[in-house]
């Protein structure tokens, strides 16, 4: 930062010269200061990562998508924009997957704009590039091999145990045979969306855009759904290919590799299972919106490891895998294992990652939960932490702990 001062008068005396230079030295030093506790916040220490001193030019819109490893994720963004103090695109008090349709967001600190959107939403690109301008921010999002992201989706939303109640003792082909019975069949013209089936599709915005185009094929309305997003998106993430998708993202936004460390947290404890080729075959026929929108950014993924290099993301995935082992070797005892939410399992976290090292506890914590604290955060004007209470400091550790016992109870909307 630079300070001006005017010139002074060449005949002044020498003691009037040496008050002015006094002067300007405070001036200096106050200056420096400001810029120190700026961008250095009093709640550093308890962060081990460095916090950059370069911030990154281009905001984020992440459209988050169901069942695609997203929740993992979403705590990593959140603590690369707590430690800046970044604004999000949060609802005041609204659970629901709705959030560009509200005009109920928490607004951004004042003279400052939106830097992050990582909820889930139905991506709606009228309405998001008002909130984050296509200039000034990089859009993505991210999709899943089709089966793979169908079997998360049968189970977690409740499909595989409705079958099972009905039929009992089945394998999980003639589970997943019994539902897709049940569902839509896809037609010349349709194809079923929900929770289970399409569901990136959906997320996607698919239902809003297909209906635009009235009494098309479905075979065009994909075709151009397609090339829709692909305008739309600056970059697509792949699930089965997670660590690259995030060394190419942090690439493409300027960011750190300690910015993009995370967890796999809604990890299922179930055993796995095995479908026949007919069945995965039965799958990709009803979830053919999914397969296609997979297969085209799949494709795509390849462009943009040549136009990195192959060789660079490959040495830096290799890095940044011991260095997401080392994280977690520190702040977690890997030979004990926690019951989550969802029958879903984590580690038990050491002391230091509780005392010592407030990313272990943050990057485990649910979405949702942290969802909450940034929302209030937000509508507080306040990004500093620890936050002075009535009963004294609160660090982020002391909030996330009391909206978790506030939510323990509720259910997670994932």
């Amino acid at each position: 930062m630079k300070v001006h001062l005017q010139a002074t008068d060449l005949s002044a005396s020498k003691t009037c010269s040496q008050v002015l230079c006094s002067k300007k030295l405070l001036l200096v030093a106050l200056a420096c200061l400001l810029v120190v506790c700026y961008f250095w916040p009093p709640w550093h220490h308890d962060i081990e990562y460095k916090v950059l001193s370069k911030s990154s030019e281009r905001n984020l819109m992440f459209i988050k998508t169901h069942k695609c490893g997203t929740s993992s994720l979403v705590n990593a963004f959140y603590l690369f924009g707590i430690r800046r103090r970044l604004n999000y695109v949060v609802e005041q008090g609204l659970r629901n997957h709705n959030l560009f349709f509200t005009r109920r967001l928490a607004p951004p600190r004042p003279g400052t704009v939106y830097n992050m959107q990582c909820q889930h939403g139905t991506f709606r690109p009228d309405v998001e590039h008002q909130i984050m301008p296509k200039e000034t921010s990089l859009y993505s999002t991210i999709v899943r091999s089709p089966v793979s992201q169908f079997k998360s989706a049968f189970s977690f939303f409740g499909a595989e145990g409705n079958m099972r109640k009905m039929y009992g003792t089945a394998t999980i082909d003639e589970l997943i045979g019994h539902f897709l019975d049940r569902s839509q069949a896809p037609t010349e013209y349709t194809a079923p969306t929900g929770s289970v089936l399409n569901s990136v599709a959906r997320d996607l915005g698919w239902s809003t855009f297909a209906n635009k185009m009235g009494s098309a094929t479905l075979k065009e309305k994909i075709d151009a759904f397609v090339k829709h997003l692909d305008n739309e998106m600056d970059f697509v993430m792949i699930t089965d290919r997670m660590d690259e998708s995030l060394i190419i993202l942090k690439e493409y936004l300027g960011w750190n590799m300690t910015d993009i460390v995370y967890l796999n947290r809604m990890v299922s404890s179930k055993p796995k299972v095995t479908m026949s080729e007919e069945t995965k075959a039965r799958i990709l026929k009803y979830h053919v919106i999914d397969a296609h929108i997979f297969d085209h950014f799949n494709a795509s993924f390849e462009r943009h490891l040549d136009r990195l290099g192959r060789e660079k993301v490959a040495s830096q995935v290799k890095e940044f895998q011991e260095m997401r082992e080392a994280f977690e070797n520190k702040c977690f005892d890997k030979s004990t294992t926690v019951k989550g939410p969802y029958n879903s399992i984590s580690w038990k976290i050491t002391d230091y990652g509780k005392n010592e090292n407030v990313a272990c506890t943050f990057l485990q914590t649910r979405d949702v939960i942290l969802t909450k604290v940034i929302t209030e955060l937000q509508l507080s004007q306040d990004y500093t932490v620890p936050i002075q209470g009535s009963n004294g400091p609160f660090t982020m550790q002391d909030i996330v702990s009391k909206i978790q016992r506030h939510y323990n109870n509720n259910e997670d909307p994932v």
